[in-house]
């Protein structure tokens, strides 16, 4: 079944499942921001590698220029191996532990994150909420 990018159907009820075939290009990227725009609800946009994450990102910022009201976020992968001898870059801890802070009082819009990354362990909400400091511009 072929779906429309500019008017995709979303599910409804809780266990409901639909699937979008014949997206070609960036218009799944249009789909996701077609169904994302005006609802109270938080997307999670699993991809199957970290290329793929990055480049529907990109594409999601052009279908959903800065003020358009769809908040945006991704969740990188660490970029190491787990016996690497070196840490990840300081970025890319700063990038997902903002992520984390963010999620916690999002009610709606897109997080995109590949499939190796979210299937590695997180510490609990608890933890990162009595061990983080979040400062803001000018504090």
């Amino acid at each position: 079944m072929s779906v429309s990018p500019l008017q995709p159907k979303v599910p409804l009820a809780k266990g409901e499942r639909i699937v979008w075939e014949g997206l070609p290009g960036c218009g799944k990227a249009l789909a996701i921001a077609a169904a994302a725009r005006g609802r109270e609800a938080l997307f999670v946009v699993v991809t199957a590698e970290q290329a793929g994450a990055q480049r529907l990102m990109e594409e999601l910022a052009f279908f959903n220029p800065p003020g358009a009201g769809i908040p945006l976020l991704s969740f990188p992968d660490w970029e190491t191996l787990p016996y690497d001898r070196f840490s990840p870059y300081q970025d890319i801890v700063s990038e997902r532990l903002a992520t984390l802070v963010e999620l916690r009082a999002m009610r709606a819009g897109i997080l995109v994150v590949a499939v190796s990354t979210l299937m590695q362990r997180l510490p609990p909400a608890e933890y990162l909420r009595a061990h983080s400091l979040v400062l803001h511009v000018g504090q």
